[in-house]
């Protein structure tokens, strides 16, 4: 019994200790004394934020109601496209049949009059065999034996004559009926096609009578592929524009990519000369700015038919690893491997600030939505604020632990590989790989971390919540903060949902391949996402309409 008060004394010491030891060293942890001490002190993690629940999306019945009537458009435009091959063929059909008609009445006037030759070359013959009685007979014999020669040169050359027609006819006729296959084949793809356009306004049209019922809210639980868009090699990067009209993509290749949400037709923007792994759209106009490995940053109208570069410019030694528009639209931001963060104007495409500090490559840069500053982050992890009419340095934050160097392999391996700010400016979150056990092989976990703007300290470290390995590549705030969605893999793909403040998600999904960035719709209910496996692909979040109900049920009833 003394040796058990004497430990639990020794115990009730060390706790004691222990409580001394956190009221005197955390204090002077969160003692402000410049702004750029505060990534040399411990990130204190603060009390989780209050989840505000599901956000109802006004705008969502909006932007329902533009697909719709741009879906009722290329209907009408498809059905016009068959009526028109309809008529093609039906007229192709008409002089198909009066060419066999001509032909079937050439081929028997042929028979006809080849059987008449026939006998006036036999009576001729028979003429000549027969000896005349005296001289008069055979002059009225040969006087009538070259008007049968002449009915027969006649009827010779009318025959040649008619075969030259059906000949002809006949090769009219072939090309007639090549016309009428290749007709045929059109006509059964566009009503094809217009099947397939009928079904995709209905779906569009059945969200617009959802979301006007109710206003839809999103919810990671209902997430489902609602279409996929494929390429010919691995996509890197997406975003959808600020109109929600095109999904936009770059991919291991120099052709940048816009497709259509609504046709799904895919326009190459061609300019660079390597890939594009960066880029941003206006946000409120239609510009867009492609960042490549080339080292060139590339001006674009987005709404252009057949978009060529505006401006192209040499912006960095090495890769340009990061790219954003201010909010305003006048200034594009970009990181490179030269460890430089770089202002343009863009209106003129030119150089106004550089901005040095970074010790390593620069991999994100980010407005913050008011506009006064840029965040950007590097390959340790560093985070820096600009002020951005001044180009000061207003402060650090430590993101160091989504990076590591590997002693075994002696590798750097991680850094700011997504970076985001909430739409509200009071949140910004990046994303990467932390607690790396194995540079090499890419082992780690996929890791982001989430900071308060305000006092620039550390809210949460979001992980999975089982043990999956990997590295998380993008990550996306919501437009109404209702929650933050992240992406990223390694052999396999996932995406994460996590709400603000909690460390483990809430939601989490496995996809067909690993996904290397993502991005929201401007109606807070999609999302797209860039995979691995070459395709770019569409979700959603929102309520499932009857039709999506009634295929969920026939696809259950199928596996039971």
């Amino acid at each position: 019994m003394i040796g058990f008060h004497q430990w639990r004394l020794s115990l009730i010491c060390l706790q004691t200790a222990v409580m001394l030891w956190c009221i005197s060293v955390l204090p002077a942890a969160e003692k402000p004394t410049d702004k750029t001490e505060n990534s040399q002190s411990p990130l204190q993690a603060v009390k989780p934020i209050l989840n505000h629940g599901p956000t109802p999306l006004p705008a969502a019945l909006l932007f329902a109601e533009l697909d719709a009537d741009k879906a009722a458009r290329m209907t009408a435009a498809q059905e016009k496209t068959v009526n028109q091959l309809t008529a093609e063929l039906k007229q192709v059909d008409a002089e198909i049949n009066q060419l066999q008609t001509e032909l079937k009445e050439a081929k028997q006037k042929i028979k006809t009059e080849t059987e008449a030759l026939n006998a006036i070359q036999q009576n001729l013959k028979d003429s000549q065999n027969k000896k005349p009685e005296d001289s008069q007979n055979k002059d009225q014999t040969d006087d009538s034996a070259e008007a049968v020669k002449l009915k027969a040169e006649t009827l010779t050359r009318e025959l040649n004559t008619l075969e030259q027609q059906v000949k002809q006819r006949e090769q009219s006729l072939t090309e007639k009926q090549k016309q009428q296959a290749e007709l045929k084949k059109q006509a059964a793809a566009a009503e094809k096609q217009l099947t397939e356009q009928r079904a995709k306004e209905n779906q569009f049209q059945e969200f617009v009578k959802l979301f006007r019922e109710q206003q839809p809210t999103a919810d990671p639980e209902r997430f489902r592929e609602v279409a996929a868009f494929s390429h010919s090699r691995p996509l890197y990067s997406c975003k959808i524009d600020a109109s929600g009209n095109y999904l936009l993509a770059g991919a291991q290749g120099s052709a940048f990519n816009r497709w259509d949400l609504v046709s799904a037709e895919n326009t190459e923007l061609l300019g660079h000369q390597s890939w594009v792994r960066r880029f941003d759209v206006g946000h409120a106009n239609p510009l867009l700015i492609t960042g490549a490995y080339e080292g060139k940053i590339a001006w674009w109208d987005l709404e252009a038919d057949q978009p060529k570069p505006l401006h192209l410019v040499a912006a960095h030694k090495g890769y340009v690893r990061g790219v954003a528009i201010s909010p305003d639209g006048s200034l594009v931001a970009t990181g490179g491997n030269d460890c430089l963060v770089k202002l343009w104007s863009v209106k003129e495409a030119k150089l106004i600030r550089t901005l040095s500090g970074h010790e390593h490559q620069v991999y994100n840069v980010k407005f913050h939505p008011s506009g006064r500053w840029l965040i950007s982050g590097d390959l340790r992890g560093n985070l820096k604020q600009w002020d951005v009419e001044t180009g000061k340095l207003e402060r650090d934050f430590d993101g160091s632990a989504i990076y590591k160097y590997d002693t075994t392999f002696h590798g750097h391996i991680g850094g700011v590989r997504g970076m985001d700010v909430s739409r509200d400016g009071k949140y910004f979150a990046i994303s990467g790989i932390g607690e790396v056990s194995n540079a090499f092989a890419g082992i780690g976990v996929p890791t982001v971390i989430l900071f308060d703007w305000a006092t620039g300290k550390r809210l949460a470290v979001m992980t999975p919540d089982d043990n999956f390995k990997g590295t998380c590549w993008g990550v996306r705030f919501h437009p109404e903060n209702d929650f933050i969605a992240a992406v990223g893999g390694n052999s396999s793909g996932m995406i994460w949902f996590w709400k603000l403040g909690e460390d483990k998600p809430f939601a989490s999904v496995k996809i067909k391949s690993v996904p290397y960035d993502l991005d929201f719709h401007p109606d807070g209910l999609r999302m797209c996402v860039a995979c691995f496996d070459k395709t770019a692909r569409l979700y959603h979040l929102g309520p499932e309409t009857p039709a999506e109900l009634a295929a969920a049920k026939k696809t259950k009833a199928k596996k039971k």
